[in-house]
């Protein structure tokens, strides 16, 4: 009598390993010299943060890409804002300083960068979760950049990056101004309303 023979193994989708996930960072140190670093730069695979991490272009492509990168990054029990937020919503240029929100103060750089903590006490409805990283909301971040008295954010003019932000999540005028509005003691409040004004005026 005869048998059947067993399958391959690829007819059998449960015995097919998963894919490896994309490391969030990677450490330059395991890289083989630093002209292969060089090649990888060269190329637009990976983004150096500092001398001794980088991470891949292609992981920061996606939202949950970008968010764990930042993860790693950000101390436990704190939120990604300002521009690191903004980073994580709509991509762009790393920023320099890694806006947090957390009441305690850090001194030591993270990947050549400094944390730059911000005491807030935020209403669970403007903090998101990406992943394993708490971030503050597309709405609260707009008004949270558009409140900065320098203008620019990640490198980039805020007018712009606002209204990138903004139109890629649906977060209107109307509604940065009622959340502004409805928090008179926002540091930069004035400025806030007045750059949201702008913008809406020239939209």
């Amino acid at each position: 009598m005869r048998t059947r023979g067993r399958p391959p193994t690829t007819d059998f989708g449960a015995l097919t390993p998963d894919p490896k996930p994309l490391p969030s960072l990677i450490q330059t140190g395991d890289l083989p010299g630093p002209l292969s670093l060089s090649l990888l730069v060269n190329e637009g695979i990976v983004t150096c943060l500092d001398r001794s991490c980088c991470y891949l272009n292609e992981q920061a492509e996606g939202l949950y890409g970008r968010a764990s990168i930042v993860m790693p990054m950000v101390p436990y029990g704190a939120a990604a804002c300002g521009g690191l937020a903004l980073w994580i919503w709509i991509n762009g240029r790393f920023p320099d300083t890694l806006d947090i929100i957390s009441n305690s103060h850090f001194r030591t750089p993270v990947h050549g960068r400094p944390l730059h903590p911000h005491q807030r006490q935020l209403d669970a409805r403007y903090l998101m979760k990406l992943g394993k990283l708490w971030v503050t909301s597309p709405l609260w971040t707009a008004c949270d950049l558009a409140c900065d008295p320098s203008g620019q954010c990640n490198g980039e003019e805020t007018i712009a990056v606002l209204h990138e932000l903004m139109e890629r999540y649906q977060v209107s005028c109307g509604s940065c101004e009622a959340l502004l509005s409805s928090n008179p003691r926002w540091p930069g409040h004035a400025q806030g309303l007045e750059t949201i004004r702008r913008l809406k005026a020239i939209l």
